[in-house]
């Protein structure tokens, strides 16, 4: 018996997990594309800042979205496994 008291189908298990890692690499490559790309209008830096501080701040906040939308498309790619073998159990 599982921790919640439900027993989970081992195919249920990896269709979930195969769709999750898909779409996490998915999200993981098109959050990663703009990490370090500086917008094409020149923005002024905060006072008392360096530009190289600044961008810094910036890659990490970046990086951190990064992290969240990888998260987000792999709940996503695990919901879209459940609904694809309910799909399949459908037919």
């Amino acid at each position: 018996m599982g921790s919640f008291g439900v027993e989970l189908n081992p195919v249920l298990v990896s269709t979930m997990a195969v769709f999750a890692l898909v779409a996490g690499a998915i999200g993981w490559r098109r959050a990663t594309k703009p990490i370090y790309r500086r917008s094409y209008a020149d923005t002024d830096v905060p006072d008392g800042m360096t530009r190289r501080e600044y961008d810094r701040i910036i890659r990490r906040q970046r990086k951190r979205w990064r992290l969240f939308i990888t998260i987000m498309y792999a709940i996503a790619g695990a919901i879209g496994g459940i609904i694809f073998l309910l799909i399949l159990a459908r037919r």
